[in-house]
Formats: structure tokens, C-alpha cells, sequence
């Protein structure tokens, strides 16, 4: 039970040290380096209180001054408020201020009442012995003369340098820390278990390490897919690491150390190492290795089905993959917001507040109703490569109001959005009557293109509500019931 306790007092340790360390900032660099010494001198503290040692007094009495000294500035209560968001981010929950604020009273109580409460109890009960614990050791030393304290700083070594290549995010970095790391523990951790149960390492299935490289490799890359692929991927790559641990501890019956090393070797270190919870967000495929600039944890996300994109973090889904494409929308994009291309329209995404809004002046329902209407009209009247469709929508008294603005290029199979506002096809040089067709011709790179250009009004009573502007672009004369029959299709819209 006591030794149970300990590994669960490391684990809390362990990642209040990397919300520490993740929670860098260079401008209180002075308050963040005595953050971090004081949770690592809350480790010596629990590795000298499991050892019993009487003179512990002194690494409590030095991490009870540190962490007075940062609850005055701060600096403790941001980094166990954090702490406490933890749950929250990783489930996808909304943060309920009740719940928050226990959990943040029961870690405070747990790292600073905790091992006080231990030292006076094993006081009185004469439980502690007398040590030879020095100013040194109580300053780190103890770590490197115990052999359990010296795995645990080195596995807790490979552990932040998966953190930092998770933060980091790139591509390169995330890859090698996620193949390399893993099984690099898992040596680690037979190595230790090796000294004290006196067997040769031969023996050990160390040997199949290289199983190991094939399950990160396996967890790595199914980033890159969505659905059951992923799902089959994680479950062989967590197969492969079980089946090694097993060969390694289960066979002899460390059944502890086997579903702990399970979890952490397949589990949680190649999910350090990556930077995101690939567990969410099974149904979207990662859309390349890169991250949006400027914000390492957010990545585009890609819906398979569709070929549409999105944004998650590293957490969970921020945009459904439901847009063409996602650009910034400002040059000077370091905070900027971007623009969620869809159907020739776009809305705008606020990064910081993680709000949509639209602010184009296009009814965005009728034109994805339009370009739905559009890409069955362009495959049937069989439209070639760089063949353009322009068509406008007016509505009110004058007819002054763009509610929809379609611009498209097809390529092939494909049809292409354009999103800018510079003249797409011709200027409208001239208004055109309702009914009346307008001919005409460009060269399209390098290409002739004829022109026909046609717009109806619709009508309630005598009243025009609505104006239908098409142009068509192709490389043969188009016909006039091409465009007509295509107004009447979008005015039935309309009505």
C-alpha cells in the first residue's frame, strides 16, 4: 500500500512538472525557474519521506519556503489552476467553476499538506530513522546515490524532451522522439528491473525492441488516416508494446509494472511525443504534418469522405472539416482571423475566442443550395478543363444587395471556387436586361473562350425581387438554353 501510494504521489508530481515546464513564459523566467525547483524539490521530498528518512525535515522545510514564496507572487495557484483545467481539455468538457475549484483545493492539499502530514505522523509514531542526509542530497544528490530515484530522473529526462518535441511540433522532431523515446524507456525500465532480479539480459526480449519502433511507427502515422483505419492502427500498435511488456514483465508476474508500463510506453509517452490526443477526433485524417502558423498546436484536419478541411488542437475538434479551404485573412496574420472558404463565400474564425461569424452579406444557405445546383448543371452540359461559371444574385428595390456570388473554374472532375474581388470572367461594362443575351470572348491562358452572358429578373406581381446575373466561359459557342434553363433551376430557389 505505502509503495503504491508513492508511485502515486510520483505521478501527480510528475505532471505538475510538466505543466510547469509547458507553462513557460520568458517574460516571469525568474518565477518560472523557481516553479520548477520547487516541484522537483517536491519530488526529493517524496523519495527521502518514502525512504523514511528523519532528516526530511530539511527538503520540506526548502519546498515549503518555495512554494510560500510563489503562492505569495502567484505563481503556484496559475500553475495547479492549470493543473486543474486538465480534466476539463482532455475530456472536451466545458470548465465547471464548482468542480475547478475542488479539484485545485484537494492538489494544493495533496502537495503541500501531504508529505507535512506524513513527516508528523511518522514523527510520532517513530517510524522515521536517523540518516545521514545531507545539504547536498537534499539539494538533489539523493537522487543519483538511489538507484529507483536515478531511473525515475532518467525516464522523467526522455519524458520531457517527448514534451518538448509534442510542443514543438514538428514534423521531423515528432517523428524521431515518437519512434526513438518509446523504446528507449522500455530498455530503460528492463535495465533497472534486470539490476535487482539478477537475470541476463539476453533472457529479457529485449531482443524485440524492434517490435517497439514498429508500433510507434504504426502510432505516428495514423495521424494520417480517419475511421476504422486509425482505430486498427493504435489497437496493433498498442498489440505490438503489450505483447513486448509482457514478453518482459508479465512472464514474470510484474503484472503492475506490466499494465503500467503498457500504458505509459504505448500510450502516453508517443502521445507526449506527437503533441496531440490522436484518440480524439478518430472520424477526420490529419491534413499534412505542418501546423497553422503561428499557433504550433492547431493542425488542419481533413474529412476523408469529402476532401473538405478543419481545425482541432491538441485536445480536440476546434472547426468541422466542412470548408474547401482556410486562409488568414489579414497579411499581418500573427493574431489574425481566418477565413473559412466554402462554395465561393467564406466566414470568418476567431482563433482567440473560438467564434464563427459572417460579415460577407451573402446568404450562405442559397448559395450552397446554387452550387449544388451548379455542379450537377456543369457535369451534365459536360464542361472541360478551365471553363468558367459566374453567376450573380441581386436582391431589394434597386437591386443593389450581392446575396450570392458565384465564381467557379471546373478542371476536370473538380470544380474550383474563386474567392477574390477582382473581376472574374468580364466587367459589367453594361447592364443587361432581363431575357436578353450578351455574347462576347477573352483568351484564358492562352485559351479563346466565348462568352454568353444572360440575366431574369424575378417577379411578384410587377414587383422585381430578385436579379439572376449568368456568365459561362467555354472553349465552344455556349447555347442559350444552357443559361436559361440554369435561371429557371435558381429561380425556383428564390420562390
Amino acid at each position: 500500500m505505502r509503495q503504491k501510494i508513492f508511485w502515486l504521489d510520483l505521478a501527480v508530481c510528475s505532471l505538475w512538472l510538466f505543466i510547469a515546464l509547458s507553462n513557460c513564459s520568458w517574460w516571469s523566467l525568474p518565477a518560472h525557474f523557481l516553479m520548477v525547483v520547487t516541484v522537483v524539490m517536491r519530488i526529493i521530498l517524496s523519495f527521502s519521506l518514502y525512504r523514511r528518512e528523519k532528516r526530511s525535515w530539511m527538503s520540506l522545510t526548502i519546498f515549503s519556503a518555495l512554494f510560500a514564496l510563489l503562492s505569495f507572487v502567484g505563481q503556484v495557484m496559475i500553475t495547479t489552476g492549470d493543473f486543474a483545467d486538465l480534466p476539463f481539455v482532455v475530456m472536451g468538457i466545458n470548465n465547471d467553476h464548482l468542480t475547478h475549484t475542488i479539484i485545485k483545493c484537494l492538489l494544493l492539499a495533496w502537495l503541500f499538506l501531504g508529505p507535512l502530514a506524513v513527516y508528523i505522523v511518522g514523527l510520532c509514531r517513530k517510524t522515521l530513522t536517523a540518516s545521514t542526509l545531507t545539504w547536498k542530497d537534499v539539494l538533489g544528490a539523493i537522487m543519483w546515490k538511489d538507484k529507483g530515484a536515478l531511473k525515475y530522473c532518467q525516464l522523467m529526462l526522455i519524458a520531457v524532451c517527448a514534451l518538448y518535441a509534442g510542443l514543438a511540433m514538428d514534423m521531423r522532431v515528432c517523428r524521431f522522439a515518437c519512434i526513438v523515446l518509446p523504446p528507449l524507456s522500455l530498455y530503460l525500465i528492463n535495465r533497472h528491473v534486470t539490476s535487482y532480479r539478477g537475470a541476463s539480459e539476453k533472457n529479457l526480449m529485449v531482443g524485440k525492441l524492434w517490435m517497439t519502433v514498429a508500433a510507434m511507427v504504426l502510432f505516428f502515422y495514423a495521424q494520417r488516416y480517419a475511421g476504422m483505419w486509425r482505430v486498427w492502427m493504435l489497437v496493433v500498435s498498442i498489440a505490438m508494446v503489450a505483447y513486448v511488456c509482457w514478453q518482459t514483465f508479465g512472464k514474470r508476474r510484474m503484472l503492475v509494472l506490466y499494465a503500467l508500463s503498457v500504458l505509459y510506453i504505448g500510450i502516453f509517452l508517443p502521445t507526449l511525443a506527437i503533441g496531440n490526443n490522436q484518440y480524439a477526433c478518430i472520424e477526420y485524417a490529419r491534413w499534412g504534418f505542418g501546423t497553422l502558423e503561428s499557433y504550433r498546436g492547431i493542425f488542419f484536419v481533413k474529412d476523408t469522405n469529402t476532401d473538405r478541411v478543419g481545425l482541432r488542437d491538441r485536445y480536440g475538434l476546434l472547426v468541422k472539416p466542412e470548408y474547401d479551404n482556410i486562409v488568414y485573412h489579414t497579411p499581418q496574420h500573427l493574431w489574425g482571423s481566418l477565413e473559412l472558404r466554402k462554395n465561393g463565400y467564406f466566414s470568418l474564425y476567431d482563433i482567440c475566442n473560438n467564434s464563427i461569424t459572417q460579415n460577407d452579406g451573402i446568404n450562405h444557405q442559397l448559395q450552397d443550395s446554387i452550387c449544388m445546383l451548379l455542379e450537377r448543371h456543369m457535369i451534365s452540359n459536360g464542361y472541360d478543363y478551365n471553363e468558367l461559371m459566374e453567376i450573380k444574385v441581386k436582391e431589394g428595390n434597386n437591386l443593389d444587395r450581392l446575396t450570392s456570388h458565384v465564381k467557379v473554374v471546373r478542371n476536370g472532375s473538380t470544380s474550383y471556387y474563386d474567392y477574390h474581388d477582382n473581376t472574374y470572367i468580364t466587367a459589367d461594362s453594361i447592364l443587361v436586361p432581363s431575357g436578353v443575351f450578351v455574347s462576347d470572348t477573352i483568351d484564358y491562358y492562352g485559351n479563346r473562350l466565348y462568352i454568353l452572358h444572360y440575366s431574369l429578373d424575378v417577379k411578384r406581381d410587377c414587383t422585381v425581387l430578385y436579379n439572376i446575373d449568368l456568365k459561362t466561359a467555354r472553349q465552344s459557342t455556349p447555347q442559350h438554353e444552357e443559361l436559361d434553363e440554369l435561371a429557371k433551376r435558381i429561380e425556383t430557389l428564390l420562390k
